[in-house]
C-alpha cells in the first residue's frame, strides 16, 4: 500500500483528512441504519455514531445525527466509560454498553455503547454509538412513570461482549425485561456491527497516512474548531441576555428561565429560577440539558464545522439540583423531551437582540409529539412501536419556517406503510393545517393533523407525549405565535399525555403545533402571501386579517 503524507500542517492535507475521518462515521451509520431491526431506529434514525480519541473526546460525527448526542455520547466517555474501564481492563474484542440516564442520554430507552481500538495492543481510539432502543420494559416510552425504577431495566456500564464473544447473561437478562426482545437484541447487535466498522476503517486510515495514534490529529482538529468558535463568539456584546418559556407541564404548567451570559470568548448559560422536578417522566438531566445549550449555540455561532469536542469546548451551563434540569437521580425522565426540546427556542429568544438574522422563531416540533402504540395480537404476542408527528419549524430571517419539521431533534418519521405492518393501526389522515404558522415577515412552518384508527381485535394503548397545547410556540424578532396543538379521542378533546385507550375502531387525532413566525408581519412581500393563498397554506381570512391582504378570485 502506498503511504500518504500526514502532514497535519498542511491545510489541505488535514481538510482531506478530517473528511475522511467524518466518512469512516458515516459508513458506521449506514451500517447500523440498514441492519438494525426496530422502525425507530432502521426509519426514524434516532441514534448516532461517533469517533472518539483515547481520550473519549469527540473527533468526528456522523453527518446525519441528532444533536443531544452532540456532547452526551463523549461526556460518558470521559466521565464514566474510561474512568471505570481503564485500559488495563480491556481486551481487544470487548464492548461496552449501558442506558443509565445519569451517564447517557437522560433516558432509559438510549443506549451508549463503546469499542476500544486497538493497534500494536494499544489503545488507540473508541468507537461510539447511541441507539433509541424500541422497548425498555417497565412503563411504555410516556410521561406518567413517578420515578425511574418504574421506566424499565437499567444496566450499569457492562462489557456486553468479551473478547469478541457476546456476554450471554448480561443479554440475557436485557431480553428478559423487554416486551420486543428480538428487535431489542437485534438492534444491539447492529450498533456493535456499527462500531466494528469505524474500527476497522479507521485502522485502514492510519495504515495509509503511517499513523500509530489519532490524538495528535485530534488536538489539531480540536484546536482549530474551538478557536473558530471563540473568534465567533467575540463578535457578539458582552452582557447577559435572559429568556423565560412556560410549557404545558404534565398538571402544573412548567416555567423555563435562561440567563445566557457572553464574556469575551466564553458562554454561560444559567437556567436558574426554572421549574422544580417533577413526579412525572419529563424531567432533563445534565448530559440532555448541555447537549441542547451546546446545539443552540453553535447553530448561532458556527452552524458549518463539522461537529467534534472542540466546537462546544467555550460553552458552560449549570442549573440548581433539584430542578427540572438538573433532577435528582431517581427522578424518572423517559420523556425528557418535552422539556429539553425547548431549550434552544429559549436560547434564541434570548439571543434574539444580539443576533436577529441567526435566531428562528419557537418551534412546533420542539418537542416531537410520540406515540407509542402498544398491545397485544390475537395469538398473544405483543406489539409496539413509536411514530413521531412533527409541528411547524420556526420563520427564519430569509425564509419561512419548514412545514412538519422535526427541530431540533433532526428525528425522521417511520413511513405509514411501515408503521402500518408493525402495529394494527390505519393512519386514516395526514394533512398540513391551514393558518397554524405563526405570522411575520416570514411565517412560521404549519403543523399537521393526523388521524390513528385501531385496527386490532384488542383494545390498544397509546402512550402520548406531546406538548404546546396550551401555550403556543412563540415568535422572534416581531414574529407572532403560532397554533397550539390539540389531541382529540373519537373527535372530543383528550388529555395530550400519557396512556390512551382505543377500542377496536376508536380514532385518535393529532393536530400538531405550528412555528412561531419571525420579523414584523406588516412586512411581508405580497408574493409571500398570495403564494401562500394559492397552495392553501394561508387562508383568504387569515390573509385580510393578519396582512391586510385581500384575495381577489381569478
Amino acid at each position: 500500500m502506498r503511504k500518504l503524507k500526514a502532514d497535519l500542517t498542511d491545510p489541505i492535507t488535514l481538510q482531506v483528512m478530517w473528511n475522511r475521518l467524518i466518512f469512516i462515521a458515516d459508513q458506521a451509520d449506514n451500517v447500523l441504519g440498514r441492519t438494525a431491526f426496530s422502525p425507530i431506529v432502521r426509519e426514524n434514525h434516532d441514534y448516532v455514531t461517533v469517533l472518539l480519541d483515547s481520550r473519549g473526546r469527540a473527533l468526528a460525527q456522523c453527518t446525519w445525527s441528532i444533536p443531544v448526542f452532540i456532547s452526551s455520547l463523549p461526556a460518558a466517555a470521559q466521565n464514566h466509560f474510561l474512568p471505570k474501564f481503564k485500559p488495563e481492563m480491556l481486551d481487544e474484542g470487548d464492548v461496552l454498553a449501558t442506558n443509565d440516564p445519569e451517564i447517557g442520554t437522560g433516558h432509559l430507552p438510549d443506549v451508549t455503547m463503546i469499542t476500544p481500538i486497538y493497534k500494536n495492543g494499544k489503545i488507540i481510539a473508541y468507537a461510539g454509538s447511541i441507539a433509541h432502543l424500541p422497548d425498555i420494559g417497565g412503563r411504555p416510552l410516556h410521561s406518567e412513570a413517578s420515578d425511574i425504577f418504574e421506566e424499565g431495566i437499567r444496566f450499569p456500564i457492562v462489557k456486553i461482549h468479551k473478547k469478541g464473544v457476546p456476554n450471554q447473561d448480561v443479554l440475557d437478562m436485557i431480553a428478559a425485561s423487554v416486551r420486543l426482545p428480538i428487535e431489542v437484541q437485534g438492534d444491539l447487535d447492529s450498533m456493535v456491527a456499527a462500531n466494528n466498522v469505524m474500527g476497522r476503517e479507521l485502522l485502514r486510515f492510519l495504515e495509509e497516512y503511517d499513523l500509530d495514534e489519532v490524538d495528535s490529529l485530534a488536538d489539531v482538529i480540536h484546536g482549530l474548531s474551538e478557536r473558530q468558535t471563540r473568534a465567533a463568539i467575540r463578535n457578539w456584546p458582552n452582557g447577559t441576555y435572559n429568556s423565560e418559556v412556560t410549557l404545558d407541564g404534565y398538571f402544573p404548567p412548567v416555567v423555563l428561565k435562561a440567563a445566557v451570559t457572553v464574556e469575551d470568548d466564553h458562554i454561560h448559560v444559567d437556567y436558574a429560577g426554572s421549574s422544580d422536578q417533577v413526579l412525572n417522566s419529563i424531567n432533563c438531566r445534565t448530559n440532555y440539558r448541555y447537549a441542547h445549550t451546546a446545539y443552540a449555540l453553535k447553530c448561532l455561532l458556527d452552524p458549518e464545522t463539522p461537529n467534534n469536542e472542540g466546537c462546544i469546548m467555550p460553552f458552560t451551563d449549570s442549573a440548581p439540583l433539584g430542578s427540572i434540569l438538573n433532577p435528582e437521580p431517581w427522578t424518572a425522565g423517559n420523556s425528557r423531551n418535552l422539556i429539553g426540546h425547548v431549550i434552544p427556542s429559549m436560547i434564541f429568544k434570548a439571543l434574539e437582540t444580539v443576533a436577529p438574522q441567526e435566531v428562528i422563531g419557537d418551534s412546533g416540533g420542539a418537542p416531537i409529539w410520540a406515540a407509542n402504540c402498544v398491545g397485544q395480537r390475537g395469538d398473544g404476542t405483543q406489539y409496539g412501536s413509536v411514530q413521531n408527528f412533527h409541528g411547524g419549524q420556526g420563520g427564519r430571517s430569509d425564509s419561512d419556517g419548514l412545514d412538519t419539521l422535526s427541530f431540533p431533534s433532526n428525528c425522521k418519521v417511520t413511513a405509514i406503510e411501515m408503521y402500518e405492518l408493525v402495529v394494527p393501526v390505519l393512519i386514516e389522515c395526514k394533512e398540513l393545517i391551514p393558518d397554524s404558522g405563526g405570522a411575520g415577515k416570514f411565517r412560521g412552518g404549519l403543523g399537521q393533523r393526523a388521524v390513528l384508527r385501531n385496527l386490532g381485535a384488542t383494545p390498544m394503548s397509546v402512550y402520548l407525549a406531546s406538548e404546546r397545547t396550551q401555550v403556543p410556540c412563540f415568535g422572534v424578532v416581531g414574529g407572532q405565535d403560532g397554533r397550539i396543538g390539540k389531541v382529540l379521542k373519537n373527535g372530543a378533546p383528550h388529555f395530550p399525555k400519557g396512556k390512551i385507550s382505543l377500542a377496536t375502531g376508536d380514532r385518535l387525532t393529532l393536530e400538531t403545533p405550528g412555528g412561531g413566525g419571525w420579523g414584523n408581519a406588516a412586512e411581508r412581500p405580497r408574493d409571500l402571501i398570495a403564494e401562500d393563498l394559492r397552495l392553501g397554506l394561508v387562508t383568504p381570512a387569515a390573509a385580510a386579517d393578519i396582512y391586510g391582504y385581500q384575495h381577489k378570485e381569478a
